[in-house]
């Protein structure tokens, strides 16, 4: 079960400034809608979460609202309302009910329903830029909070020799099932579970889209995965956050060499030492 908190913009502080407020949730996702944030938390978390919630609305002043998320609804509310995501003429990612485009490198078919990365939102979009960075040709992949696993099937399109998609959702786990078969993949190996599961694998290139949280906790275990030389590709944390992120990976020989930003979301290509 998901809930959804409906919190109502202040008009004390910037939108981005207030939502960043929030950066400590272990979260689903986040919606920053015109007059509202919108923030998913999974059920084994809400109740922690709620308690942050209701202190920094009351600091300000706010009601919120709160809401279960039904699954065949938000698949409904997707499905109905997807539009297609290209990402210079690198990427296109859409539905099997929109047309093609052979004017792009590599098309992503994905069935848009609960699980997280249409292409749509920016640590999507930045992942999927900074991969064309790489070069992933017969390399192994590990795609962590794989979600719909659009960025695993992309990584096979690539060249990967072997991708696992790990996520410890059910709903993603079963979404990226989905989608590779869309896709025709051969070598995407979805997975449930924590970075535990893949603890005796090493890999070439590490796609980490999840929130700061997840990322400043592992990064040590990130490393370990990963060989000397190898990529690791981080998304899903604010702008604000970027030096924290940087600054742990240093710890763990993970230097920088390229780092881009978008709607204060940011994105960072580290290659280990």
């Amino acid at each position: 079960m998901t809930y959804i908190f409906h919190i109502p913009y202040p008009v004390e502080i910037e939108n981005e400034e207030f939502s960043g407020l929030f950066s400590a949730l272990d979260i689903e996702g986040m919606e920053e809608k015109e007059n509202e944030l919108c923030i998913y938390l999974d059920e084994t978390v809400a109740e922690e979460g709620e308690t942050l919630i209701r202190e920094i609305c009351d600091s300000y002043k706010l009601s919120y609202q709160k809401e279960e998320l039904e699954n065949k609804n938000w698949n409904q509310q997707w499905e109905s309302s997807f539009q297609p995501m290209q990402i210079d003429d690198f990427v296109l990612v859409r539905t099997t009910f929109h047309p093609e485009n052979k004017n792009v490198q590599y098309e992503i078919i994905i069935e848009p329903k609960m699980s997280f990365g249409t292409g749509h939102h920016p640590t999507t979009a930045q992942m999927i830029r900074s991969m064309r960075l790489l070069d992933l040709r017969n390399k192994s992949v590990l795609d962590c909070g794989s979600g719909t696993g659009i960025l695993s099937v992309l990584a096979e399109k690539m060249g990967a020799k072997n991708c696992i998609a790990l996520d410890n959702d059910i709903w993603c786990y079963q979404n990226c099932i989905e989608n590779i078969e869309l896709n025709e993949s051969l070598v995407v190996q979805p997975q449930t579970g924590e970075l535990e599961t893949v603890k005796d694998y090493t890999f070439d290139c590490i796609l980490a889209n999840i929130h700061r949280n997840f990322l400043t906790a592992n990064m040590s275990i990130l490393s370990q995965l990963l060989i000397s030389n190898g990529n690791l590709l981080v998304s899903g944390f604010y702008s604000e956050d970027a030096k924290l992120i940087l600054d742990k990976a240093l710890e763990y020989d993970l230097i920088a060499n390229y780092h881009t930003s978008q709607d204060n979301w940011d994105c960072i290509v580290f290659k280990k030492k």
